[in-house]
């Protein structure tokens, strides 16, 4: 009788193990890094949200190499050490093929040393620091933004199509905002543009003695490169002090002014607020773009606001597409794969540089926009060919 139910207990173990292996052999693993815990929580709310969409519309198309695309998905809390391990992670316990995310500069500089060891294609899709791709690692690439690009192809641009006259450039002391800091007072310098600039707490609440020193400064614009909750402080105390509606004030990273509690923060301080980003509503730069903006409408019942839902929507579909023309998961292809991507997606045609060197090596720069809160309505200033309005003091 034991020996019977012995049998049988064994034969259920190896049943369901077989059954494990089998549905795992129907799926193909990939990994997404992001915070869905700390400041900047809300970025992991958005990928999640670009991430069931993506798994819909690739799965709803035939999957990748003929099985189910499958996700597996780590907190990074935006802390470089739970970043890198976090990445190791998903290489060794869950075994994915392909990693893509994170839009902590710092985290991916953690990361792409994780994935430069273990040799696993890393797809970073919002961290903008320039040094993520100017160290030329093989399994490295970025879609998205860069501090370089964002910089020189739009602030710097827009600044000058203004006519801005004095320039205040504050930056948080990340890898991130130091490194886009630096490189609008390059391009500002270039342009002739009087500025003056400082670094501030990341996590800071109280802005008041820093915006005592750019109200004496008397610039007409200011470019705030802070990340998180921070930006918001930094928006309603340069509302309170005076310093703003009479400058402009520009947030640099762009989802911050987009997150759900940015009005509850700010109040009418909020108004007149200029930020970058890649999407608007009435700005579809392809027909996928409207595909997502409809899809994303009818399964959340709300109008997509952060930008970066679609940022990961774009980088699984990449993902998808090399995995596809690779015919394999093996890494070394998949890069190849990786290179030769010349996909259309909801940003435009995705097309990774291949000259090293610099930053452009494996970097697609998609557009971005830069827009301004007039009445609570999203207005696209910058590029001139797609605003749907002018700034307004």
């Amino acid at each position: 009788m034991n020996r019977k139910r012995t049998g049988i207990a064994i034969g259920l173990v190896l049943a369901l193990a077989f059954c494990g292996a089998a549905a795992a052999q129907d799926t193909v693993k990939i990994g997404v890094v992001g915070p869905r815990t700390g400041p900047a929580a809300a970025t992991g709310a958005a990928f999640d949200e670009g991430i069931k969409l993506a798994v819909d519309y690739v799965n709803g198309k035939g999957g990748v190499l003929g099985k189910k695309l499958e996700v597996a998905f780590e907190d990074t809390a935006g802390a470089p050490d739970k970043a890198a391990s976090g990445f190791e992670r998903l290489v060794t316990r869950d075994k994915v093929v392909m990693v893509l995310g994170e839009s902590h500069s710092s985290s991916a500089l953690a990361q792409i040393e994780v994935a430069n060891r273990l040799k696993v294609p890393f797809v970073v899709v919002e961290a903008w620091a320039d040094e993520i791709t100017a160290k030329n690692y093989r399994y490295v690439f970025r879609a998205g933004p860069s501090n370089s690009g964002v910089v020189n192809q739009t602030i710097a641009q827009w600044v000058k199509a203004e006519t801005f006259k004095r320039a205040y450039v504050i930056a948080e002391n990340t890898d991130w905002g130091i490194g886009i800091g630096k490189l609008t007072e390059n391009a500002l310098a270039k342009a002739g543009i009087p500025y003056e600039s400082m670094i501030t707490e990341r996590n800071s609440q109280d802005h008041y003695v820093e915006l005592t020193k750019i109200k004496a400064f008397k610039p007409d614009v200011v470019l705030a490169y802070i990340y998180g909750v921070g930006l918001h402080y930094f928006v309603a105390q340069a509302g309170e002090t005076g310093v703003s509606p009479k400058a402009v004030v520009l947030d640099g990273a762009g989802p911050p002014s987009l997150w759900p509690d940015y009005w509850k923060n700010v109040g009418d301080y909020g108004d007149l607020e200029c930020f970058v980003s890649s999407m608007h509503e009435k700005v579809e730069l392809t027909p996928l773009a409207k595909y997502f903006r409809e899809a994303y409408t009818k399964k959340f019942g709300k109008a997509p606001t952060d930008y970066k839902s679609r940022s990961i929507f774009d980088g699984i579909l990449i993902a998808a597409d090399a995995i596809n023309r690779a015919k394999a998961t093996d890494a070394e292809k998949l890069v190849e794969a990786l290179e030769k991507t010349n996909l259309e997606t909801t940003r435009g045609t995705a097309k990774f540089g291949l000259t090293k060197g610099g930053p452009e090596y494996h970097q697609w720069m998609p557009p971005m926009l830069v827009i301004q809160w007039q009445n609570k309505q999203q207005v696209v200033l910058y590029p001139t060919q797609a605003a749907t309005g002018k700034l307004k003091r």
